[in-house]
């Protein structure tokens, strides 16, 4: 087997177990079945299954307890930034765990972006803040729940690549996941008013960091009522 093949297999056996973990199958505190049984279920080598559990035990979901076996840990190890994470916990959310997932993202959000506006309106280049400025134009325009979801995850994620602050970076994927969520199971689209976002386009053009911290947190907020209000596609095609 070549190092690609097992790395693409490597990848695919952590993506199932990890899943497996969000879902609850395999549920916090409970150890793992031995590689034998593992092995065969997920049709592996055992090389395949230690190196997927690494992997695993780096992104906080597994532990491995000498002569005890391997178990899943606590949620509040688990590396919620990471993209893999973020990808298996959205993709295996049921109805009943969105509300909870849509909220906790929204608060995550208001504690990070509005400060992340206000040093973009801060500390931003002029060719950035026009460029901030042309992807708002873009949002304006769009028509379509994609196009609409495109732009302004692209504007969001602008505002946030601009604060000249690197830890900032590790928030974008969390922002564009909890953008792509409430598209796809939110009427969003339908009630997203554009007033906050040009509001702190004028501020971030205009060097206001104070408007551009509310602007941005207005932004956010628009989003509580209709997480709490959604409709869910899924449910309406079962039904």
């Amino acid at each position: 087997m070549d190092k690609n093949t097992a790395k693409r297999r490597t990848d695919i056996a952590a993506e199932t177990i990890g899943k497996q973990i969000m879902r609850g199958k395999l549920s916090v505190g409970q150890v793992l079945p031995n590689d034998q049984v593992m092995c065969k279920t997920l049709g592996i080598s055992r090389t395949i299954l230690r190196e997927a559990l690494r992997i695993l035990g780096a992104k906080g979901l597994v532990k491995a307890v000498p002569k005890a076996g391997t178990f899943v840990n606590d949620t509040d190890k688990w590396a919620m930034l990471d993209e893999d994470i973020l990808n298996w916990l959205t993709n295996t959310a049921t109805t009943g765990r969105l509300e909870p997932l849509f909220l906790e993202m929204i608060d995550i959000r208001l504690a990070i972006e509005p400060g992340a506006a206000a040093l973009t309106a801060s500390r931003a280049l002029a060719p950035d803040r026009q460029r901030i400025s042309e992807l708002f134009q873009s949002l304006k325009y769009a028509n379509t729940p994609v196009l609409s979801y495109e732009a302004e995850a692209a504007f969001i994620d602008c505002i946030l690549a601009n604060c000249h602050n690197r830890f900032f970076n590790s928030h974008r994927i969390l922002a564009k996941t909890s953008l792509k969520l409430l598209f796809d199971h939110t009427e969003r689209y339908k009630h997203l008013s554009l007033s906050a976002h040009e509001a702190a386009v004028r501020a971030i053009i205009n060097y206001e960091p104070q408007n551009a911290r509310r602007s941005m947190q207005a932004i956010l907020l628009q989003a509580s009522p209709i997480i709490r209000n959604k409709k869910n596609p899924a449910d309406e095609s079962a039904g």
